[in-house]
């Protein structure tokens, strides 16, 4: 009897283990748009959803991380070139002095907005946790820890989603 309970017990922590260690994280979490309460940078609240109509690219970022900052020059670019077709909205439970900090380090023009939660509240373990959205607010395409969005696929993408 002693050696079942133990046997089930082991196989307890092992699932454990590797849903907590290994599987969650590896996927983005479905839709941790509608539990994000969000500041802008004027410290006004936004919201993702008064953005349909647009393809939107939602990028769940931290100022510590390599990929994150990697990934925003490749973001600015398709905003640049996607002007009034696409939005590419930052979000981070950082501070707003960090984001301005790493703004003016890199350059960067995109708009930054805080979670009032923590990421990790809201599902987001891995940075950066990247979603392309279509005009209606559907993920289309989600991806974890740093892929290049600047590609002729996505841009393809992206012109298709806008028409």
């Amino acid at each position: 009897m002693k050696q079942k309970i133990l046997t089930i017990l082991l196989l307890v922590i092992t699932a454990n283990v590797i849903y907590f260690g290994i599987l969650r994280g590896r996927i983005a979490p479905r839709n941790p748009f509608d539990k994000s309460i969000l500041l802008d940078e004027q410290q006004q609240t936004f919201s993702i959803v008064a953005q349909k109509g647009k393809v939107v690219i939602v990028t769940y970022f931290q100022t510590w991380c390599r990929d994150c900052r990697k990934e925003l020059p490749q973001l600015e670019a398709l905003q640049h070139d996607f002007k009034d077709k696409l939005s590419v909205l930052v979000i981070t439970d950082e501070s707003f002095e960090k984001i301005k900090a790493v703004k003016s380090f890199m350059q960067i023009d995109l708009p930054f907005f805080q979670s009032q939660k923590p990421l990790k509240q809201i599902g987001i373990h891995r940075f950066p946790t990247t979603y392309l959205l279509d005009k209606n607010g559907e993920v289309v395409e989600s991806k974890i820890e740093g892929i290049h969005w600047n590609t002729i696929e996505i841009r393809n993408l992206i012109t298709e989603l806008s028409q």
